[in-house]
């Protein structure tokens, strides 16, 4: 089972449930308009395998043809379909074998390769298709480079669809908001219309696979119908409503009971990447040496002079909502390049040598972040990666990269983080961090997040570019007195651990912000 789990994740094959698969064809059938003659539909899985989508496809689709053509049997129309009507292609011979499809409406190889502009599937069976279906391989970009590299400018199976074609796609709704996806999201937007979207989200429906699933249909060329987002709470959604933000995000989950809301803070007039410095915090390059349990510290009978170079450190676990922990555990070693270049290093000889303990591996370290790439050429392997261009120890307001929920922070003493913390620091007037702090930690912002964000399963992935395109309302300058007070209330009340009076207090910023849209 775990050599299968390792080829599956590999390869990112995994095979569709059957459930999945009939709920795919019943969704792709019901976007075809009324009139459709069944019986002259062409349909194509470039990613078959055993017929996991096609043969539940070819089931549903004999049903339907059925109410066209009473007189004929169930099974002479299924097997017409299997004969006529479905074409696969699969890199696996021994898993195209299982369909019982005539051998010149099978193609075996990988579908995604190209002899110049047409893929090989053009010169495969030369017709276009009015319906497509696939749950593709699906691989992360992380660590596969040079796959990706090579598929950049390769056609896409969209140009096989007729016009006003259909695709059924099973994947993982990462490529919603993936930015490596933006110019995916663009030629979709462009090229397509959306139709259905269904996202799973923390349902199990692939055994062997993580969690998250997205059924999506779409249309090839424009379409004035809306899409319809959602499984059992339905949302119709515009087509210019369905992307948003300057990356192009998805929108794959609505309520219909936040859908005035969301439509509302989609057209707020800024948003926080514009008012706001966003940045995550540092790289060391090697956490082991260069940060420091309070013993390991106490171990090291450091001198005055030394103790200078420790800076109070935290985890993202220290975050809370309003108020972050204080009380450091952490000790960072602050010998950061360029800042440090003119430091004389063996004024600092326990710290040195603590440090040297990892000599061999900060030496094989590959960055040139600010040049250190020289500086580790020379022997000088005590300093840190990267040294971000932010005041550690000014105002701030901080956030786990991931999270279930939203917790920003307050903090204007010295708070050092690794990069899996976003700091917001620097606001533009009128804007206060006050002001931001009570807007962020609101439930618009969740539902926003929630809706709209990106995600992975139940965690909110709070990175830069999610962060930078939170919508912000403009706010008068009584509006933005009294955000700033009742923010500051709340964040005085958690501090005197009156959750109780905190809480009364969240209702009312819940209800006013929601007020501001």
């Amino acid at each position: 089972m775990n050599n299968l789990r390792l080829y599956q994740k590999s390869t990112g094959s995994f095979y569709t449930p059957e459930p999945l698969a009939r709920l795919l064809a019943q969704e792709v059938l019901a976007c075809l308009p009324g009139n459709t003659d069944w019986k002259q539909l062409r349909i194509l899985d470039p990613a078959a395998g055993e017929g996991g989508l096609l043969l539940p496809f070819a089931r549903e689709l004999a049903r339907r043809r059925q109410l066209q053509e009473p007189t004929t049997s169930g099974q002479d129309l299924l097997q017409d379909i299997l004969t006529h009507q479905l074409f696969a292609a699969d890199i696996c011979a021994q898993a195209l074998e299982k369909i019982p499809l005539p051998a010149t409406h099978c193609y075996i190889g990988n579908a995604l390769d190209a002899t110049g502009e047409k893929s090989v599937l053009d010169e495969a069976f030369g017709t276009s298709f009015d319906i497509i279906l696939a749950n593709p391989p699906y691989i992360g970009q992380k660590g596969h480079a040079p796959l990706f590299r090579s598929l950049q400018n390769h056609p896409l199976w969209i140009h096989l669809l007729k016009p006003q074609g259909l695709a059924g796609f099973i994947t993982p709704p990462y490529f919603t908001t993936a930015a490596g996806a933006k110019r995916l999201r663009q030629t979709l937007r462009e090229n397509t219309s959306f139709l259905r979207l269904i996202d799973f989200e923390n349902q199990h429906l692939f055994q062997q696979a993580d969690p998250h699933t997205l059924l999506s249909v779409f249309q090839k060329g424009e379409s004035g119908a809306k899409c319809l987002v959602g499984r059992e709470d339905t949302v119709s959604i515009s087509q210019e409503n369905l992307f948003y933000g300057p990356d192009q995000f998805l929108q794959t989950r609505a309520s219909s009971n936040h859908q005035c809301l969301l439509t509302n803070m989609a057209k707020a007039p800024v948003n926080l990447g514009q008012i706001a410095h966003i940045s995550n915090g540092l790289m060391t390059g090697c956490d082991k040496a260069f940060i420091l349990t309070t013993a390991e510290k106490n171990a090291l009978a450091l001198s005055s002079k030394e103790r200078t170079k420790l800076r109070p450190f935290f985890k993202n676990s220290d975050i809370s909502a309003y108020v972050p922990t204080t009380q450091a555990r952490l000790w960072l070693i602050d010998f950061f390049y360029p800042n440090d270049r003119e430091l004389d290093i063996k004024t600092y000889p326990h710290l040195l040598a603590h440090l040297a303990q990892f000599k061999e591996k900060l030496l094989a370290r590959k960055q040139n972040n600010n040049g250190i790439d020289k500086q580790l050429a020379q022997g000088k392997f005590w300093f840190g990666s990267v040294r971000r261009k932010m005041n550690f120890e000014g105002e701030k307001l901080v956030l786990a990269h991931r999270a279930k929920t939203v917790s920003a922070a307050y903090s204007n003493a010295p708070w050092y983080a690794s990069s899996d913390v976003y700091f917001i620091t620097d606001p533009q007037p009128p804007y206060t961090l006050w002001s931001i702090l009570g807007l962020l930690n609101s439930a618009p912002y969740l539902t926003w997040l929630r809706t709209n964000g990106k995600r992975k399963g139940e965690l909110l992935e709070l990175y830069s570019a999610p962060l930078k395109q939170l919508p912000v309302p403009r706010l008068t300058t009584d509006q933005q007195t009294h955000l700033d007070t009742l923010t500051k209330t709340i964040y005085r009340a958690i501090q005197s651990n009156k959750q109780a009076e905190a809480n009364l207090l969240q209702q009312q910023l819940d209800a006013f912000v929601e007020s501001l849209f």
